[in-house]
């Protein structure tokens, strides 16, 4: 850091720290003296380009020619060609400088040459560069002066005195702070002002204003709306010209497309007394709630479908039907060719075209639009159509598909029968069942534990749940519980004698195993690769290249592979000769 920002930082800590953050809002200006204390920024200028040729003078006598498809490749007439810089993709160094950065241009210094001069006397420091200056006599009093960023002809001048009072005037500013009490802030350029006075805020700007008494009332004026709060009162009304939001303790209004909260201009509105009334509507629908009333209300102008509900009293009308309940008791329905009416729990009639209903606590009857008919009542129930079902108490049931000559009875729970061309099924709960699929299959129990069954993949022998024997195509499955299992199929075989033996065979390996010895094989392109395990004592083997054999896992052993040799030792393996692998 500089010594003249090091003295510049000195100076403001003592007056800017006591102000607010404001310069987000528009009301504080630039700062004084050193970096971060002046606007700037050079004046307009860019690259340069070229200048465009005099369209040559038309002939009067020359007629007058329209672009069409296809005319020609060129759609601006010669001479009208808008001109290029030389270099059109040069930057200013400025600019560069800029290209990706934050930087505010009210901190850029004005004014500055090559040379500076600094003179320092204790509390008293004085800078200046060409037309820059900075003084300062700590405490008490600081001043930097600088041309206008955006007029370099008028002098940009900050003051700050004893840390309280701040005073600016330039091109662009028109600053006096007096802080913790006054700020009155004018900016030239957007011609607007800001005033704070305490809790008083006033701001003026082109086309808008803002009037604060801070924390109880706030209003403003935009171009084309407003806003006002008003805190005590739990009051907020805003607008932007195309729609708004108004708030009035428990009065409210949203709305959109107008100036103001009515339901005759706007597009889109919601307005209500929470809790006790809502109403809003849109372009297609409109709705209506009272929640002390159970009341609410609901149009769809694209259906022409509503809704209206008062307590228990519910309407409803859609273009098929309309809707009245009284509920939970009475329900009625009514469109074209249908009506249904329910009183409960007494009667329910209903017709739609050619099919009726009829229900009463005493039967059910019906008839549906191809003329079938079901009648129900206690103890017996009866249904014919295409099929037919009869129901004599809840215990005799018979069913009946004459398309496929299908016949079922149940006499629940000891009997059932089933028979068509195709099937036949008798059982006698729980001592005898037999079932058949004529050519495909049959099965037949004798109590349920005996089971047989065979098709024409295999077939199957249970008692259960001890024996299960059968084939299904190559496969075979012999089950003795839980002592004996055997499962077998063309590659593969699966035996256990619980629990001495157990052997598992695929056309690639087995492994076995009896009691304390264990059997491994595998079969590998260059031969056989066998071991046996005689736990813990001893175990050998052999490879298609060697053999080998241990005692104890290892306590002594030898391996031969090829021309390996190693042996072992105090379970420490020792390579006698070649490479151990």
């Amino acid at each position: 850091m500089s010594f003249r920002a090091l003295v510049a930082g000195v100076a403001l800590a003592f007056g800017l720290t006591l102000a607010p953050n404001a310069r987000a809002q528009g009301m504080m200006p630039g700062g004084m003296g050193g970096p971060g204390m002046g606007p700037g920024m050079g004046g307009p200028g860019g690259p340069g380009g070229g200048q465009a040729k005099k369209k040559p003078k038309k002939d009067p006598n020359e007629p007058e020619t329209h672009a069409a498809t296809g005319a020609g490749d060129t759609v601006v007439a010669p001479g009208g060609e808008p001109s290029l810089p030389e270099e059109p993709l040069k930057l200013k160094k400025t600019t560069a400088a800029r290209i990706g950065s934050d930087y505010d241009l009210e901190n850029d210094e004005q004014g500055r040459g090559r040379e500076t001069t600094t003179k320092f006397y204790g509390p008293y420091y004085e800078e200046t560069s060409n037309k820059y200056s900075f003084k300062l006599a700590f405490p008490v009093w600081a001043e930097r002066t600088q041309p206008s960023r955006t007029d370099p002809k008028k002098l940009d001048s900050a003051s700050l005195y004893g840390g309280l009072f701040y005073h600016r005037r330039s091109a662009e500013h028109a600053d006096d702070i007096l802080f913790l009490l006054v700020w009155n802030l004018r900016d030239l350029t957007s011609q607007s002002r800001t005033t704070i006075v305490g809790p008083l805020v006033n701001r003026v700007a082109p086309g808008e204003h803002d009037n604060w008494l801070a924390p109880l009332y706030f209003t403003g004026k935009r171009k084309n709306g407003g806003y006002t709060l008003i805190p005590p009162l739990l009051t907020y009304t805003s607008t932007d010209g195309y729609g708004g939001f108004n708030l009035i303790g428990p009065m409210f209004c949203s709305w959109k497309g107008g100036s103001k909260c009515d339901a005759r201009t706007a597009q889109d509105i919601d307005f209500g007394v929470a809790p006790f009334y809502f109403y809003g509507q849109d372009a297609e629908t409109k709705y209506e709630t009272i929640p002390p009333l159970l009341h609410y209300y609901h149009y769809n102008d694209r259906t022409l479908g509503w809704q209206n509900v008062w307590g228990l009293y519910y309407r409803e009308h859609t273009q098929k039907r309309d809707m009245l309940h009284l509920l939970p008791l009475y329900f009625s329905i009514d469109g074209k060719n249908e009506h249904h009416t329910t009183l409960l729990p007494f009667f329910h009639y209903g017709y739609d075209r050619n099919s009726w209903l009829l229900a009463n606590p005493l039967f059910l009857a019906a008839e549906g639009l191809k003329g079938e008919s079901t009648f129900v009542t206690w103890g017996y129930a009866r249904y014919r159509g295409r099929t037919s079902l009869d129901m004599i108490t809840p215990l005799y049931w018979r069913f009946q598909d004459p398309d496929i000559q299908l016949d079922q009875h149940l006499l629940f729970p000891f009997l059932f029968t089933r028979s068509s061309p195709r099937e036949s099924t008798f059982a006698l709960f729980p001592f005898y069942g037999h079932s058949q699929r004529y050519g495909l299959s049959e099965t037949t129990f004798i109590t349920p534990f005996f089971q047989h069954s065979h098709d024409v993949r295999g077939w199957a022998t249970n008692i259960h749940p001890i024996l299960y024997l059968g084939r299904d195509a190559t496969s075979t499955h012999t089950v003795v519980a839980p002592i004996f299992w055997d499962f077998a199929d063309p590659k593969s075989r699966s035996t256990v004698v619980f629990p001495a033996y157990w052997r598992f065979a695929t056309d690639k390996d087995v492994s076995q195993l009896v009691g304390n010895v264990y059997y491994h094989e595998v079969k590998r392109s260059t031969g056989t690769d066998w071991e046996v395990h005689v736990f813990p004592a001893l175990s050998y083997g052999a490879t298609p290249d060697g053999h080998w054999w241990n005692i104890l896992f290892g306590l002594a052993g030898y391996t031969r592979r090829g021309s390996m040799v190693k042996v072992r030792a105090l379970w420490i393996p020792i390579v006698l000769s070649g490479e151990d692998q």
